[in-house]
């Protein structure tokens, strides 16, 4: 079953600490940023009064190439740090999490061939299918289980920005494991229900595997 609920303490803890984070990086940011232009001042005052005078010019321009870069670099992380942080302000405020209620004792493992992570095709009730999964879901001791719960909230440009898995149920092994060109296949057909966003599709798992 798939439907939105509000963020639980738990999840808003989460938020927060990434709030927390994007603080400590931007206090670093204008810490690499005054080091980086002490250090440009410093080699440029040296080499000015040990270079023809008529290099003074292209000593300054150096200089200031240098002071340039760090700028930039600062400038483009502080962009992103900011539009992060907006994007987590969008969520709170919209206070909506994504969820799917996963309770099941069928499911296909589209195994990991590359650095791809691992994908799933459960078989959910009322005749509904359930499509996901990425590097955020690796097999463990407890996952996947019969019963658990996938939890997503996205930003202002539809981004994930929380993902939680929360398992109740016992771990079970898949009915089926996909593998090789098989598994590129399927997660490149159209017919195949889209992993990525959490897809339930009418119908059972038997019929996307063809």
């Amino acid at each position: 079953m798939k439907f939105e609920r509000p963020l639980n303490e738990k999840e808003l803890n989460i938020l927060d600490l990434e709030l927390d984070r994007t603080n400590v990086t931007l206090r670093r940011q204008l810490k690499f940023l005054s080091i980086w232009t002490g250090i440009a001042l410093i080699i440029g005052s040296i080499a000015y009064f040990k270079i023809d005078p008529q290099s003074t010019i292209v000593l300054f321009l150096t200089v200031a190439s240098y002071i340039g870069i760090g700028v930039w670099i600062v400038v483009e992380q502080r962009v992103k740090q900011y539009g992060k942080r907006k994007s987590i302000a969008y969520l709170k405020s919209k206070n909506l999490m994504t969820v799917v209620q996963v309770h099941s004792d069928t499911y296909y493992l589209l195994k990991e061939q590359e650095d791809e992570g691992v994908f799933y095709l459960f078989q959910l009730a009322n005749n509904k299918a359930f499509s996901f999964g990425g590097q955020d879901f690796y097999e463990d001791d407890k996952f996947p289980s019969n019963n658990f719960e996938i939890v997503e909230g996205r930003g202002i440009k539809n981004e994930v920005l929380l993902l939680e898995t929360y398992i109740k149920g016992e771990k079970m092994k898949p009915k089926k494991v996909i593998g090789g060109k098989e598994k590129w296949d399927l997660l490149g057909s159209t017919h195949y229900p889209d992993p990525n966003k959490l897809t339930v599709a009418d119908g059972r798992i038997e019929d996307f595997i063809k």
